[in-house]
């Protein structure tokens, strides 16, 4: 009886009986058989359904073409065995792939589209590890001389074939480094599946959608689209990859995409051991440091005003004795007003008034009833001092200025959130701690703001007497964008913990698994451990001459407990306040009084005399006569206005972290 194939499957086998045709095609999972002649036999155990009738014509009733006619013998590159029902459970019950300790492997490679699965010398291997590119080696003979040089960046693909069964792609990548051994001519290739080449060239959009997460400028502005998958990737607890066919692929910690369990009996004696998380990987306790800085843009509108009365400036007699009470003193004048008011340090002017004394003539002494005119007075009871429509708009009673400042104030929020594991602080004692952090400023790049009114923004409410502030939070410096960042940062550290509670590792061998991948879960039994982990490494290594493979699978195991931990929802501290209030001298200017030209005037002191000085007219021997002049002193900035000021906040959470199965039996 003869049992046909798909003829696709035959036309992609061709070659004629006992020659070695080429290898079938590869795929990641894909079931074979070839034309084969059956002895009779009393049973017939094929790898698909078959129906067998009475005689007098044996029917085979099979999902694909059959042809039946005469004996005969066709060469196929690999022996046909039937399998038990025992090797056909193989791990993890009925149905898993066929696990054959007793069997035999071969090695499909292709480079630049040339077959040189003939031509293998040693061993093949192929390893996938997570957060990492998938290599693989391999050594072989060319068939005749060629350029070393020539084979970097060939497109190479590895598959394992079990004899007489299943074929399973594990590698698809590019020659990264060629080696020659110079006495024997075989070239030893070393080669990438090009992961990080593969996930710069992802738009970022392409890499929110796999990898989900947060993430904010201020972290730090990646290099490229593959710096960036890897930071978004920090704030979710999940590895990245790429499957056998180069598409990239984010594997979550907790949601494996299969389970699978192994035994005693299935792994390979004497390959099982335990590293155990070390205290240097261990992290009780992340300390988030966040400093969210932004100018407040300042306005202070401040006064100066000054006034005396005429009297002031005007002389005065006794009104019994006509003795001189007060000699008239030098005035005020416009000139020194516009002087001192147009040059306050810090503030300009915004308006100016003054007022002048009215023009006329003044008495200054009266005659007292019952007083006569002494001998020599000329009969004059009266004195008067006039003021001229001519000299009245040069002379000042006082002054109202009023003037503004602009200025920028840094203002910093300091934030330090604490994200504690409880549990593992009281296992170990003592916290472990970290800190990670960023900078968030908001940058104000117009220089001439502070000194051009005309320059925007400006200021609600900037007008008059009195402090406005205008906060500076642009786009992507908003208060919204530094609680965003706030929770990039408090999801990285609960992923930190949670990374470095898996950092225990199971490692242990099986007999060839080629359909094992990152994706897979493995709850191991044995006598002397029970883990549960996600697959973080795996090596496959295949001996062709030998026909046997192995795969060393590397399980990510940690804190035990085996217990789930959702991912926190966070509840920001709230902001700092500024309590800081100025005093009311912040808004007015100082302008004394200081007269000199009598005995009573004490000595003049530059340095506390701020305002208007003057003296009575006249010049007497040994009397201090003060400078005639106006300054002004301006109110001063407190550091609390002009200084960079900072403001705390802290908040402490206490968090649960995803634990693993992991226990030792004695």
């Amino acid at each position: 009886m003869t049992i046909g194939l798909d003829p696709i499957g035959l036309a992609a086998i061709g070659g004629t009986a006992g020659a070695a045709p080429p290898a079938p095609p590869v795929d990641e999972f894909v079931s074979t058989a070839w034309p084969v002649t059956v002895e009779p036999a009393p049973i017939v155990v094929t790898s698909w359904p078959v129906i067998v009738q009475a005689a007098p014509v044996e029917r085979v009733s099979t999902p694909w073409p059959v042809a039946v006619g005469a004996p005969a013998a066709l060469g196929v590159p690999w022996p046909v065995r039937v399998l038990s029902a025992g090797a056909v459970g193989g791990l993890d019950g009925v149905g898993a792939w066929a696990a054959a300790p007793s069997g035999r492997w071969s090695a499909v490679v292709s480079v630049g589209g040339v077959d040189v699965s003939a031509r293998l010398l040693g061993q093949v291997q192929v390893t996938a590890a997570a957060d990492a590119a998938r290599v693989a080696e391999f050594s072989w003979l060319p068939a005749a001389p060629l350029a070393p040089l020539a084979l970097i960046g060939q497109r190479v693909s590895i598959a394992f074939a079990e004899q007489g069964g299943s074929v399973q792609l594990l590698f698809t990548g590019v020659v990264d480094v060629p080696s020659v051994d110079l006495d024997t001519g075989a070239i030893r290739c070393t080669c990438t599946d090009q992961a990080q080449e593969i996930w710069s060239a992802c738009a970022r959009d392409t890499i929110d959608t796999l990898v989900g997460g947060r993430w904010h400028v201020a972290l730090g502005e990646p290099d490229d689209n593959y710096d960036y998958m890897q930071a978004r990737l920090e704030s979710v607890g999940a590895s990245w990859a790429l499957d056998v066919r180069q598409r990239p692929r984010v594997l979550p910690w907790r949601s494996p995409a299969r389970t699978l369990t192994v035994r005693t009996a299935d792994v390979i004696d004497g390959s099982v051991s335990v590293d155990l998380p070390s205290r240097d990987q261990l992290r009780t306790r992340i300390i988030c440091r966040l400093q969210y800085r932004y100018p407040l843009l300042r306005y202070r509108g401040v006064r100066a005003q000054y006034r005396q009365p005429l009297a002031f400036f005007l002389p005065w007699y006794s009104q019994l004795t006509g003795a001189e009470l007060q000699g008239s003193r030098l005035w005020l004048t416009v000139p020194m007003v516009e002087g001192a008011a147009g040059s306050l340090p810090g503030f300009e002017l915004s308006r100016l008034d003054i007022e002048h004394p009215e023009v006329g003539t003044y008495i200054t002494r009266r005659p007292s009833w019952g007083v006569l005119p002494r001998y020599g007075d000329g009969g004059a009871l009266t004195a008067s001092y006039s003021i001229l429509p001519t000299v009245a708009p040069t002379l000042a009673l006082g002054f109202s200025a009023r003037y503004t400042a602009r200025w920028q104030q840094s203002l910093t929020h300091d934030y330090t959130v604490t994200v504690v594991w409880p549990e593992l602080e009281s296992q170990l004692g003592n916290p472990v701690e970290e800190e990670i952090g960023a900078t968030l400023d908001a940058e104000f790049d117009q220089p001439d703001w502070g000194s051009d009114p005309s320059v925007g923004p400006h200021i609600p409410g900037a007008i008059g007497v009195g402090d406005a502030v205008l906060a500076w939070q642009p786009d992507g410096a908003t208060v919204a964008d530094r609680d965003e960042l706030l929770r990039a940062l408090l999801d990285r550290a609960w992923v930190r913990l949670w990374s470095a509670s898996r950092s225990g590792r199971v490692h242990f061998s099986l007999p060839c698994r080629p359909d094992l991948w990152l994706d897979t879960a493995i709850q191991l039994e044995t006598l002397r451990v029970r883990a549960h982990g996600q697959i973080v490494e795996i090596t496959h290594t295949l001996d062709p001459s030998a026909g046997s493979a192995v795969s060393d699978i590397t399980l990510a195991v940690g804190m035990p407990g085996n217990a789930p931990a959702d991912h926190p929802v966070w509840s920001l501290p709230a902001a700092p306040e500024d309590d800081y209030q100025p005093p009311l001298s912040a808004w007015s200017c100082r302008v004394g009084t200081y007269v000199g030209g009598s005995a009573s005037a004490l000595p003049f002191d530059e340095a506390t005399m701020i305002g208007f000085s003057t003296n009575d007219e006249g010049s007497i021997p040994g009397v201090e006569y003060y400078p005639h002049q106006l300054r002004i002193q301006a109110p001063d900035l407190a550091a609390e206005d002009r200084d960079p000021r900072e403001l705390t906040a802290t908040a402490e959470f206490a968090v649960a972290v995803p634990t693993d199965l992991l226990e030792i039996l004695s």
